[in-house]
């Protein structure tokens, strides 16, 4: 199969990363690795359709609270090992609460949105490395990665797999940026209608947001190769996660 996103009712951001170019010539390898938004409005059909790919493994960015108000539908006759990794940057809640009381614009939401996506890389480290170690694993693999929108945590964690994979930085920020087409209605998270500017700010996969974090990988490690040694990936590991994930 080579659909980049699957056409579900109850998640609209379930993209396939089979495809990209990878180092060396390489792709990475189709059916193997998932990114999605909230699984919590899966349907019936929704839920055969997921079976069908064989998941071992799903792993939720979302913060406790976060799961607890919508909790993952999985598939009740397939054995999928739920990993729960949730976090989410500081600043963020303070960032949705002045969101939803209208202190906050969409000039002040894109600073503070860049603002958090350095934070993945310098201060998430240790979230990442339990990510990167999840992969790994034996039978961990096909693998569904996913938060509520797919677009923060998620396409980090997305671009982060691709990045220590060798995938040009190009594609990389292109598949980031596709989840505009996939967007998540996130008006749940606040009690009060939201500025549509504001929602258009907080909800766009703007490609200076994932840029941001990734150029903090050069500034602060060095480049791939030190962050890399940071998420506890030494050059056997890594060359182990490129044979599971391209071909």
């Amino acid at each position: 199969m080579t659909i980049r996103r699957l056409p579900l009712s109850g998640a609209v951001n379930f993209r396939d990363l089979g495809g990209y170019p990878a180092a060396g010539g390489r792709r990475v390898r189709w059916r193997h690795l998932y990114r999605a938004d909230s699984l919590a409005d899966l349907t019936g059909d929704d839920l055969a359709a997921v079976a069908a790919l064989g998941l071992r493994t799903v792993c939720d960015f979302r913060l406790p609270e976060e799961a607890a108000k919508k909790p993952d539908r999985l598939p009740a006759d397939a054995p999928v090992r739920a990993v729960a990794i949730g976090f989410i940057p500081e600043g963020t809640l303070d960032m949705l609460r002045a969101i939803n009381d209208g202190r906050l614009d969409a000039a002040g939401i894109e600073a503070e949105v860049l603002r958090h996506y350095s934070k993945f890389t310098r201060e998430h480290t240790a979230e990442y490395a339990r990510f990167f170690a999840l992969l790994l694993e034996a039978d961990a693999l096909p693998l569904l990665m996913h938060c509520t929108s797919g677009k923060d945590r998620t396409g980090f964690a997305a671009a982060a797999v691709l990045t220590v994979l060798g995938t040009p930085r190009d594609v990389i920020v292109a598949d980031y940026a596709m989840t505009n087409d996939y967007r998540r209605d996130i008006r749940h998270l606040f009690d009060r209608p939201v500025d549509a500017a504001a929602l258009e700010r907080l909800t766009t996969a703007d490609p200076a947001y994932i840029t941001a974090a990734l150029d903090e990988i050069d500034r602060a490690f060095g480049g791939v190769d030190g962050w890399c040694a940071a998420l506890g990936l030494d050059p056997a590991a890594r060359s182990d996660l490129i044979a599971r994930l391209t071909e």
